[in-house]
């Protein structure tokens, strides 16, 4: 089992940053006696959400509609289950969130990111605004995955 973990800075006007953090599982499939890829990971937690219905939010009183500037500052992969499983079977892996019409990558696999690890900090662009997702009706997050699964 992997959990993923996504934290969010955003600024909700100018005196206040509220840090999210939303946090997802997914199980990887064996690939079994013959083997098999992925091209993607099923994080259903991340498939869509509503950053102003965090607890975190709700404790700043903060709302969708005083969203402003707004940044990934980290995105990490644990390895939960099994004992002594890495990530890897992880050749390679892109992070975007949009609004179900334009999404911006936000995470990725560097070429020579160490994936022979139980937590993994993905890369991040921190400098990618992600406001305009945050105050939408729906916030998407696709994965996109490749690679060998164990």
């Amino acid at each position: 089992m992997i959990a993923m973990a996504l934290i969010l800075m955003t600024g909700c006007d100018a005196l206040r940053t509220v840090y999210v953090e939303v946090v997802s599982e997914t199980t990887v499939q064996s690939g079994g006696p013959l083997g098999g890829t992925f091209s993607e990971l099923g994080f259903s937690e991340f498939a869509s959400f509503d950053v102003s219905s965090s607890q975190t939010f709700q404790n700043n009183d903060a709302n969708r509609d005083n969203i402003g500037d707004s940044y990934v500052t980290q995105f990490a992969l644990e390895v939960t289950d099994p004992d002594g499983q890495t990530l890897s079977f992880i050749d390679g892996m892109e992070v975007f969130i949009g609004d179900g019409n334009t999404r911006t990558r936000v995470a990725y696999l560097g070429d020579d990111q160490n994936t022979d690890v139980r937590v993994l900090q993905l890369q991040v662009h921190n400098d990618r605004e992600i406001g305009q997702y945050l105050r939408a009706d729906e916030t998407v997050v696709d994965v996109e995955a490749k690679g060998t699964p164990p």
